[in-house]
């Protein structure tokens, strides 16, 4: 164990370094199943005002839409969320559409193309979109993820700053925060390899290489330097917080960056304001940016792969490694190597024996773990063993058995219509809401409330100033004119 090590023998601080918030956003393109491309047809109309909705969103183009969950106490807690959501949407699309279950978009023609650029509906977001289509081609920014969003408990920070003799709790939240960000972003390869998902492009993208379709099956195309990634000549490390912001701050003011939101790094320090508030008030989360979409599973990413990074997160705050600069600058480069490999190739010797040294510190986590918790960390943690000692269970493996004359066309298309189907046809989407506030439930969701179940068994909405409190199902339409 390093020097830096913490012992976990108080078991308040177990309690309060195992707890934490997460979120999910997932990014995913209707398409439409007769052109076998981006949908054309406009957003769900019932799923409210895109300028308030907090759970269903746009992103760069109308086709592609973004669902984000609430803030929950645990991973799985914020994947049956997104379950809810998935469920939602699927409820919502035309009779033609399906969800694409991949990464990387499907096959688009110069008419899709000119589509895409000159149709968008979201005039707030119109002149940053701009920007970034004049800078980075139209391709880039519809490529597909998944983000994780967390923050730990409030009293760990306390604790983390006692420890470090910081007296400043903003100061405190910063440094931890970076400590995490820092040992992520840094094993970034290994999450590359574990679950790395878009071996295959679709599409000739004007930021793949022109011998593209020579090299493939990758193990992800998008989490390459190729893939969403910031231009080559971006340089912004996580050697410390400090040159961290500032280096993002000199591509704002330079104008290389529209704002501090255009930095697209494997994590990202999250607050409302600028990145001097950020550094005055404290980070109020973090954003894990690097996971391809998983189109193995029925919402997009696993239980295995939050697990995993939950696990990550607590060596990162556990075992904090000693990264020389050397070590942060170059773990892109390692990154984009993996990410190149052919899907059934093993890692270097030397990622291997880091691996391995990892996963030992993990079994000792999971060791130490509360009893909820304990299955799930160790079904994430067979799952990445067998998946380094067999390179051919990498999800990026597996996907590639269905490339078909150097596409994934025929299983996205395929694969997206059986999810489709499960998700209507299942009658456990709604695991949260009781009988009597089901209806309530849902329908607030698509009207862009927020919305709480509380101990007592009660439903509570919200939006602007105005709070709301349901005992039973209750038709919310008349609520919605109380809106600001």
């Amino acid at each position: 164990m390093l020097q830096n090590s913490i012992q976990l023998t108080d078991n308040k601080l177990r309690e309060i370094l195992f707890a934490g918030r997460f979120g999910i956003e997932i990014e995913e393109h209707r398409v439409q199943s007769g052109s076998k491309s981006l949908s054309q047809h406009p957003h769900p109309r019932n799923l409210g005002n895109r300028q308030y909705q907090p759970y269903f969103q746009t992103d760069f183009s109308e086709s592609q839409e973004e669902l984000v969950t609430g803030t929950k106490h645990s991973s799985k807690d914020a994947l049956m969320h997104l379950h809810e959501l998935q469920t939602i949407l699927a409820s919502e699309l035309a009779e033609d559409e399906i969800i694409w279950p991949l990464p990387m978009p499907p096959h688009l023609s110069a008419n899709d193309i000119d589509y895409l650029l000159n149709h968008f509906e979201r005039s707030w977001y119109q002149e940053y979109r701009d920007v970034l289509v004049k800078r980075y081609g139209p391709f880039k920014h519809i490529m597909a993820g998944i983000h994780v969003n967390f923050s730990p408990a409030d009293d760990l920070v306390w604790w983390f700053g006692s420890q470090k003799e910081i007296n400043s709790y903003p100061a405190a939240k910063n440094e931890l925060y970076f400590q995490i960000a820092q040992q992520i972003a840094s094993y970034r390869w290994l999450l590359t390899y574990l679950f790395g998902a878009s071996p295959v492009s679709e599409n000739s993208t004007d930021s793949l290489p022109t011998n593209f379709k020579h090299r493939q099956p990758v193990r992800s195309w998008r989490a390459s330097n190729f893939g969403f990634a910031n231009h080559n000549d971006i340089e912004i490390d996580y050697t410390n917080f400090e040159t961290h912001m500032k280096q993002i701050q000199h591509y704002v003011d330079t104008g290389q960056f529209y704002d501090k939101s255009e930095f697209y790094g494997p994590v990202r320090l999250k607050a409302p304001g600028s990145l001097t508030n950020m550094a005055q008030r404290g980070a109020s989360y973090l954003e894990f940016r690097m996971f391809d979409t998983n189109p193995f599973t029925l919402d997009g990413i696993s239980q295995d792969a939050l697990s995993f990074l939950h696990l990550l997160i607590l060596d990162a705050i556990i075992h904090p490694q000693q990264w020389s600069d050397d070590d942060l600058k170059s773990a892109q480069s390692l990154n984009h190597m993996v990410a190149l490999q052919h899907p059934n190739a093993p890692l270097i010797p030397s990622l291997a024996t880091s691996a391995k040294q990892l996963i030992q510190r993990l079994e000792d986590i999971i060791k130490l773990s509360p009893a909820e918790l304990q299955e799930d960390f160790f079904s994430a943690l067979t799952f990445a063993k067998n998946a380094l000692a067999d390179p051919t269970k990498t999800i990026g493996a597996q996907l590639s058995n269905f490339i078909s004359n150097d596409s994934l066309e025929t299983f996205a298309l395929k694969r997206g219509q059986q999810i489709l189907s499960e998700r209507k046809s299942s009658s456990n989407n709604f695991v949260f809401a009781p009988n009597h506030l089901k209806q309530t439930y849902i329908q607030a969701h698509k009207l862009g409330f927020k919305t709480l179940l509380r101990k007592d068994n009660c439903l509570q909405i919200s939006q602007n100033d105005h709070v709301w409190t349901f005992t039973k199902n209750t038709d919310l339409t008349n609520y919605v004119k109380t809106k600001k």
